[in-house]
Protein backbone atom coordinates (compact mmCIF):
# COMPACT_ATOMS: atom_id res chain seq x y z
CA UNK A 1 0.00 0.00 0.00
CA UNK A 2 1.34 3.13 1.12
CA UNK A 3 4.13 4.43 3.96
CA UNK A 4 1.95 7.83 4.75
CA UNK A 5 0.88 10.19 6.87
CA UNK A 6 -2.02 11.28 9.74
CA UNK A 7 -3.59 13.82 6.87
CA UNK A 8 -5.36 11.15 4.69
CA UNK A 9 -5.40 8.81 7.06
CA UNK A 10 -7.35 10.84 9.67
CA UNK A 11 -9.71 12.26 7.40
CA UNK A 12 -11.42 9.37 5.68
CA UNK A 13 -11.49 8.20 9.39
CA UNK A 14 -13.46 11.54 10.66
CA UNK A 15 -15.77 11.63 7.43
CA UNK A 16 -16.52 7.68 7.70
CA UNK A 17 -16.94 7.49 11.63
CA UNK A 18 -14.46 5.47 12.93
CA UNK A 19 -11.14 5.29 14.66
CA UNK A 20 -7.71 4.28 13.45
CA UNK A 21 -5.83 2.48 16.06
CA UNK A 22 -2.27 3.88 16.90
CA UNK A 23 -0.09 1.59 18.92
CA UNK A 24 2.65 2.01 21.01
CA UNK A 25 5.63 -0.65 19.92
CA UNK A 26 9.18 -1.06 21.21
CA UNK A 27 11.10 -3.37 18.56
CA UNK A 28 10.66 -5.21 15.12
CA UNK A 29 8.72 -7.86 16.54
CA UNK A 30 6.04 -5.47 18.00
CA UNK A 31 5.91 -3.46 15.05
CA UNK A 32 5.86 -6.39 12.47
CA UNK A 33 2.83 -8.23 14.46
CA UNK A 34 0.97 -4.86 14.35
CA UNK A 35 0.97 -4.71 10.75
CA UNK A 36 0.65 -8.56 10.04
CA UNK A 37 -2.62 -8.17 12.33
CA UNK A 38 -3.91 -5.09 9.99
CA UNK A 39 -3.02 -6.54 7.12
CA UNK A 40 -5.07 -9.76 8.18
CA UNK A 41 -7.93 -7.32 9.03
CA UNK A 42 -7.42 -4.90 6.45
CA UNK A 43 -7.25 -1.62 8.30
CA UNK A 44 -5.11 1.31 8.03
CA UNK A 45 -3.03 1.61 11.38
CA UNK A 46 -0.53 3.83 12.89
CA UNK A 47 3.05 2.81 14.79
CA UNK A 48 3.78 5.25 17.76
CA UNK A 49 7.38 5.54 18.85
CA UNK A 50 7.41 6.73 22.59
CA UNK A 51 10.66 8.89 23.38
CA UNK A 52 12.15 6.63 25.04
CA UNK A 53 11.92 3.85 22.65
CA UNK A 54 13.75 6.72 20.21
CA UNK A 55 16.15 7.22 22.52
CA UNK A 56 17.37 3.57 23.37
CA UNK A 57 17.52 2.62 19.79
CA UNK A 58 18.44 6.32 18.00
CA UNK A 59 16.70 7.54 15.57
CA UNK A 60 17.89 6.43 12.54
CA UNK A 61 18.54 3.09 14.01
CA UNK A 62 14.69 3.19 14.67
CA UNK A 63 13.27 3.76 11.05
CA UNK A 64 15.93 1.60 9.85
CA UNK A 65 13.80 -1.36 10.57
CA UNK A 66 10.50 0.56 10.96
CA UNK A 67 10.60 2.60 7.28
CA UNK A 68 11.03 -0.87 5.36
CA UNK A 69 8.03 -2.34 7.49
CA UNK A 70 5.84 0.36 6.62
CA UNK A 71 6.71 0.39 3.48
CA UNK A 72 6.22 -3.08 2.28
CA UNK A 73 2.91 -3.16 3.92
CA UNK A 74 -0.20 -4.20 2.08
CA UNK A 75 -2.50 -1.75 3.84
CA UNK A 76 -1.71 2.05 4.57
CA UNK A 77 0.55 2.79 7.93
CA UNK A 78 1.83 5.86 9.63
CA UNK A 79 4.47 5.91 12.06
CA UNK A 80 4.06 8.94 14.72
CA UNK A 81 6.19 10.20 17.88
CA UNK A 82 4.26 10.15 20.39
CA UNK A 83 4.03 12.81 23.13
CA UNK A 84 7.34 14.46 22.28
CA UNK A 85 8.30 17.64 24.87
CA UNK A 86 11.54 18.24 23.04
CA UNK A 87 11.33 19.86 20.16
CA UNK A 88 14.72 19.34 19.16
CA UNK A 89 14.07 15.34 19.35
CA UNK A 90 10.48 16.23 16.83
CA UNK A 91 12.74 17.66 14.35
CA UNK A 92 15.44 15.02 14.20
CA UNK A 93 12.71 12.31 14.13
CA UNK A 94 11.15 14.40 11.15
CA UNK A 95 14.82 14.35 9.24
CA UNK A 96 14.99 10.43 10.17
CA UNK A 97 12.27 9.92 8.29
CA UNK A 98 8.93 9.83 10.55
CA UNK A 99 5.97 10.73 8.77
CA UNK A 100 4.23 12.46 11.87
CA UNK A 101 5.04 13.67 15.02
CA UNK A 102 3.25 14.91 18.52
CA UNK A 103 4.72 18.13 20.10
CA UNK A 104 3.22 17.98 23.66
CA UNK A 105 3.50 21.64 25.41
CA UNK A 106 0.02 20.84 27.25
CA UNK A 107 2.05 21.50 30.74
CA UNK A 108 3.03 24.97 29.26
CA UNK A 109 0.87 27.89 29.58
CA UNK A 110 -1.72 28.25 26.57
CA UNK A 111 0.36 31.11 24.55
CA UNK A 112 3.64 29.31 24.73
CA UNK A 113 1.78 25.74 23.72
CA UNK A 114 0.32 27.50 21.05
CA UNK A 115 3.74 28.93 19.85
CA UNK A 116 5.82 25.97 20.10
CA UNK A 117 3.18 23.90 18.24
CA UNK A 118 3.15 26.17 15.65
CA UNK A 119 6.47 26.52 14.96
CA UNK A 120 7.32 22.38 15.25
CA UNK A 121 4.26 22.32 12.58
CA UNK A 122 5.65 25.19 10.23
CA UNK A 123 8.90 22.53 10.43
CA UNK A 124 6.67 19.82 10.04
CA UNK A 125 4.31 21.03 7.12
CA UNK A 126 7.40 21.80 5.08
CA UNK A 127 8.38 18.03 4.89
CA UNK A 128 5.53 16.52 4.37
CA UNK A 129 4.99 15.66 7.86
CA UNK A 130 1.53 15.89 10.28
CA UNK A 131 1.45 17.01 13.21
CA UNK A 132 -0.61 16.55 16.84
CA UNK A 133 -0.71 18.66 19.67
CA UNK A 134 -2.48 18.07 22.97
CA UNK A 135 -4.36 20.63 25.61
CA UNK A 136 -5.70 19.40 29.54
CA UNK A 137 -3.89 17.42 31.08
CA UNK A 138 -3.91 13.34 30.75
CA UNK A 139 -3.82 11.36 34.33
CA UNK A 140 -0.90 8.48 34.34
CA UNK A 141 2.63 8.06 33.09
CA UNK A 142 3.75 8.09 29.62
CA UNK A 143 7.47 8.40 29.39
CA UNK A 144 8.82 11.69 31.33
CA UNK A 145 5.69 12.82 31.59
CA UNK A 146 3.31 11.95 35.09
CA UNK A 147 0.33 13.50 36.33
CA UNK A 148 -1.13 12.59 39.03
CA UNK A 149 -4.93 11.73 39.39
CA UNK A 150 -5.58 15.16 41.38
CA UNK A 151 -3.67 17.23 39.13
CA UNK A 152 -5.45 16.05 35.56
CA UNK A 153 -7.48 18.56 33.45
CA UNK A 154 -10.56 18.67 31.02
CA UNK A 155 -9.73 20.22 28.30
CA UNK A 156 -11.65 23.94 27.76
CA UNK A 157 -13.66 23.55 24.51
CA UNK A 158 -13.12 26.85 23.87
CA UNK A 159 -9.41 26.63 24.44
CA UNK A 160 -9.38 23.87 22.27
CA UNK A 161 -11.14 25.28 18.85
CA UNK A 162 -8.78 28.81 19.69
CA UNK A 163 -5.67 25.87 20.21
CA UNK A 164 -6.46 24.51 17.07
CA UNK A 165 -6.72 27.15 14.96
CA UNK A 166 -4.33 28.91 15.91
CA UNK A 167 -1.61 26.10 15.25
CA UNK A 168 -2.92 24.67 12.13
CA UNK A 169 -2.07 21.09 13.22
CA UNK A 170 -3.37 18.00 11.78
CA UNK A 171 -4.59 16.19 14.95
CA UNK A 172 -5.30 17.20 18.58
CA UNK A 173 -5.30 15.47 21.33
CA UNK A 174 -7.90 16.62 24.19
CA UNK A 175 -7.96 15.62 27.91
CA UNK A 176 -11.61 14.14 28.60
CA UNK A 177 -11.05 11.88 31.48
CA UNK A 178 -9.31 8.80 30.18
CA UNK A 179 -5.20 8.07 31.57
CA UNK A 180 -2.69 6.69 30.67
CA UNK A 181 -1.49 2.95 32.19
CA UNK A 182 -3.84 0.72 33.90
CA UNK A 183 -7.23 2.22 35.30
CA UNK A 184 -7.75 1.81 38.99
CA UNK A 185 -11.43 2.23 38.52
CA UNK A 186 -14.41 3.23 35.79
CA UNK A 187 -13.33 6.12 34.45
CA UNK A 188 -15.67 9.10 33.97
CA UNK A 189 -15.10 10.23 29.74
CA UNK A 190 -16.62 13.04 28.91
CA UNK A 191 -18.28 12.56 25.73
CA UNK A 192 -20.08 15.82 25.90
CA UNK A 193 -16.74 17.63 25.84
CA UNK A 194 -15.49 15.52 23.14
CA UNK A 195 -18.79 15.39 21.11
CA UNK A 196 -18.60 19.93 21.22
CA UNK A 197 -15.03 19.94 20.47
CA UNK A 198 -15.76 17.41 17.07
CA UNK A 199 -18.54 19.69 16.15
CA UNK A 200 -16.16 22.81 15.78
CA UNK A 201 -12.74 21.71 15.38
CA UNK A 202 -10.87 21.77 11.78
CA UNK A 203 -8.98 18.55 12.21
CA UNK A 204 -9.33 15.18 13.73
CA UNK A 205 -9.93 14.58 17.19
CA UNK A 206 -7.48 12.23 19.12
CA UNK A 207 -8.23 10.26 22.50
CA UNK A 208 -4.99 9.10 24.65
CA UNK A 209 -5.28 6.12 27.29
CA UNK A 210 -7.10 3.72 25.38
CA UNK A 211 -5.78 0.53 27.10
CA UNK A 212 -8.57 -0.29 30.03
CA UNK A 213 -11.74 0.97 28.61
CA UNK A 214 -14.73 -0.90 27.68
CA UNK A 215 -15.59 -1.77 23.98
CA UNK A 216 -18.66 -0.09 24.47
CA UNK A 217 -16.68 2.86 25.23
CA UNK A 218 -14.81 3.05 21.91
CA UNK A 219 -18.12 2.85 20.24
CA UNK A 220 -19.20 5.98 22.17
CA UNK A 221 -15.52 7.64 21.87
CA UNK A 222 -15.74 7.08 17.94
CA UNK A 223 -19.67 8.09 18.20
CA UNK A 224 -18.86 11.41 19.77
CA UNK A 225 -15.74 12.10 17.22
CA UNK A 226 -12.40 10.28 17.50
CA UNK A 227 -10.49 9.39 14.84
CA UNK A 228 -7.48 8.23 16.39
CA UNK A 229 -7.27 6.07 19.39
CA UNK A 230 -3.69 5.68 21.24
CA UNK A 231 -2.98 1.81 22.64
CA UNK A 232 0.31 1.46 24.53
CA UNK A 233 0.07 0.02 27.47
CA UNK A 234 -2.34 -3.27 26.39
CA UNK A 235 0.85 -3.70 23.88
CA UNK A 236 3.41 -4.27 26.65
CA UNK A 237 1.37 -6.11 28.82
CA UNK A 238 0.37 -8.37 25.78
CA UNK A 239 4.20 -8.51 25.04
CA UNK A 240 5.51 -9.01 28.21
CA UNK A 241 2.91 -11.41 29.29
CA UNK A 242 3.55 -14.23 26.22
CA UNK A 243 6.62 -14.10 27.77
CA UNK A 244 6.03 -14.81 30.83
CA UNK A 245 3.80 -17.46 29.90
CA UNK A 246 6.25 -18.96 27.62
CA UNK A 247 9.12 -19.58 30.02
CA UNK A 248 6.37 -20.55 32.96
CA UNK A 249 5.60 -23.46 30.42
CA UNK A 250 7.67 -26.93 31.88
CA UNK A 251 8.54 -28.03 28.14
CA UNK A 252 11.98 -28.19 27.02
CA UNK A 253 13.77 -26.52 25.01
CA UNK A 254 13.04 -23.02 25.02
CA UNK A 255 13.82 -21.73 21.15
CA UNK A 256 14.50 -17.94 20.80
CA UNK A 257 12.27 -18.57 17.25
CA UNK A 258 9.28 -20.06 19.01
CA UNK A 259 9.87 -17.60 21.34
CA UNK A 260 9.78 -14.47 19.25
CA UNK A 261 6.33 -16.19 17.16
CA UNK A 262 4.23 -16.77 20.78
CA UNK A 263 4.90 -13.06 21.53
CA UNK A 264 4.16 -11.38 18.03
CA UNK A 265 1.42 -13.73 18.01
CA UNK A 266 -0.14 -12.39 21.55
CA UNK A 267 0.75 -8.64 20.14
CA UNK A 268 -1.06 -9.33 17.08
CA UNK A 269 -4.13 -10.55 18.68
CA UNK A 270 -4.46 -7.69 20.70
CA UNK A 271 -4.18 -5.49 18.02
CA UNK A 272 -7.20 -7.10 16.13
CA UNK A 273 -8.97 -6.58 19.18
CA UNK A 274 -8.73 -2.81 19.16
CA UNK A 275 -9.44 -2.66 15.13
CA UNK A 276 -12.47 -4.36 15.44
CA UNK A 277 -13.38 -2.19 18.65
CA UNK A 278 -12.31 0.78 16.43
CA UNK A 279 -14.27 0.18 13.52
CA UNK A 280 -11.59 0.09 10.92
CA UNK A 281 -11.75 -3.08 10.06
CA UNK A 282 -12.14 -3.33 5.81
CA UNK A 283 -11.12 0.36 5.98
CA UNK A 284 -7.89 -0.11 4.21
CA UNK A 285 -8.17 1.48 0.54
Amino acid sequence: MAYVNLKGMLADAREKNYAVGAFNIVNHLTASAAIRAAEEARSPIILQTSTSTVRAFGADALMDFLGPLARRAKVPVAIHLDHCTDPAMAMQCIESGWSSIMIDASSLPLSENIRITREVRDYAESKNVTVEGELGAIAGVEDEIAVGDGSSSIADPWESILYCKATGIHAFAPAIGTAHGVYKGKPTLRFDILSSIREQAPCPIVIHGGTGLEDEDYRRLVAAGASKINISTAIKLSYMGAMEEFFGEKSEPKEPLILDGFAGGRVAETVRHYITAFGSRGRAS
